[in-house]
C-alpha cells in the first residue's frame, strides 16, 4: 500500500502537531543524508551495476520496503533500520543514472547541477503552495494524480517492450507530465504534513515526501537531458 494513502491521526494539540511535524522533516533529512551516503558507496560500484542482475534486485528490495511500509514504521528498532535502508538502497540505484549523465553527455556536469536547483525551486513552490492556500488538495487533485501515477508506470513499462515509444519528443512530454505530477503530490503532502500530521508513524509521511522529491528529481533531470543534452 503506497504511504500516501494511509490513514492518518489529526493532532489537536499546537505543541503535539509541532513536535510531529519536527520528527517528520528530521527523518526526512536523514533520508537524504543516507541517498548521500548511497551516491557516494555507489559511485565505487557503478560499473558492475550497470553491467549485472544486482541493480534489479535492489530495484525489487525497495519496492518491498515501500509496499510494506504500514506493518513496519511503529516497530522499533526496525523503523529506523528499513528507513535508514530504503534511502541508501535509492542512492546506490541512482549512482547509475548519474554516471551516465556525467559522462553520456558534453554537458552532464551543467545539467545535474540544474537538475538539483530546479528540483529545490519546485520543492519551495510545492511548500508555499501547501501553506498559502486553504483547499483540500488531497480531495481537489487526488484521484487525477493516482490515475496520472499509475499512467506513467504502465507507459514506461510499454516503453521496456516498444522501442518506438522511446524519443526525445516522447520524453520530454512524459517527463513534462511527471514534473507536474510530483510537484502536486508534494503539495498534497505537504499539506497533509502541516495539518494532519501522525504522532504515532511519521515514517509513512516522510517516505511519501521523500518519494515525492526523489521522482520530481527524476523526471526533471529526464526532461533536461531530452531537451538540451549533448551527447558526447
Amino acid at each position: 500500500m503506497n504511504p500516501r494513502f494511509m490513514p492518518i491521526i489529526d493532532v489537536s494539540s499546537a505543541p503535539a502537531r509541532t513536535a510531529s511535524i519536527a520528527s517528520v522533516y528530521g527523518l526526512l533529512f536523514l533520508a537524504m543524508l543516507f541517498t548521500l551516503l548511497g551516491c557516494a558507496v555507489g559511485a565505487t560500484v557503478a560499473l558492475p551495476f550497470m553491467t549485472s542482475g544486482w541493480i534489479m534486485l535492489l530495484f525489487m528490495l525497495e519496492l518491498a520496503i515501500v509496499w510494506t511500509a504500514p506493518s513496519w514504521t511503529r516497530s522499533s528498532p526496525l523503523n529506523y533500520v528499513l528507513f535508514a535502508a530504503f534511502p541508501f538502497l535509492s542512492g546506490l540505484t541512482l549512482t547509475p543514472v548519474i554516471i551516465s549523465v556525467l559522462y553520456g553527455y558534453a554537458n552532464g556536469a551543467a545539467i545535474l547541477m540544474n537538475a538539483l536547483i530546479a528540483t529545490s525551486l519546485m520543492t519551495l513552490s510545492s511548500a508555499v503552495l501547501a501553506s498559502m492556500t486553504r483547499t483540500n488538495l488531497g480531495g481537489v487533485f487526488g484521484r487525477f494524480l493516482l490515475q496520472a501515477l499509475i499512467g506513467l508506470i504502465v507507459f514506461a513499462l510499454l516503453q521496456m517492450f516498444f522501442p518506438s515509444l522511446r524519443g526525445q519528443g516522447i520524453d520530454m512530454v512524459v517527463s513534462g507530465i511527471g514534473i507536474i505530477v510530483f510537484s502536486l503530490f508534494l503539495a498534497v503532502d505537504i499539506q497533509r504534513v502541516q495539518q494532519r500530521s501522525d504522532l504515532d508513524s511519521p515514517f509513512l509521511l516522510a517516505i511519501a515526501l521523500y518519494l515525492d522529491i526523489f521522482n520530481l528529481f527524476l523526471f526533471i533531470l529526464r526532461f533536461m537531458t531530452a531537451s538540451g543534452g549533448r551527447r558526447n
